[in-house]
């Protein structure tokens, strides 16, 4: 009996850690986030809104640069990219 109790107990610690953890895909939200913040002009993503009210489209720094140069999409994140923010930031 001890010992079930002991196993619920870890398992739900287990548990509540798993949920404390941040997903990779908070980080690469993060991660674009914080790229078009570092970018600090306007039109940094094709999404983003132009300083006329349109959208960025072909005239976004991402449509004319490396794409790597400013993360727009979470396909730009890459696992590395996660694992560095991980060891970084204690996660």
């Amino acid at each position: 009996m001890k010992f079930l109790i002991f196993m619920t107990f870890i398992l739900g610690a287990t548990w509540s850690m798993a949920d404390d953890s941040i997903s990779d895909k908070e980080i690469k939200k993060t991660l674009i986030q914080q790229s078009i913040q570092e970018y600090g002009k306007s039109c940094p993503c094709p999404y983003s809104k132009s300083p006329n009210g349109g959208q960025c489209g072909l005239n976004s720094a991402y449509s004319k640069t490396a794409r790597l140069a400013i993360l727009c999409y979470p396909s730009n994140v890459t696992k590395t990219m996660i694992k560095e923010y991980r060891d970084k930031n204690g996660l």
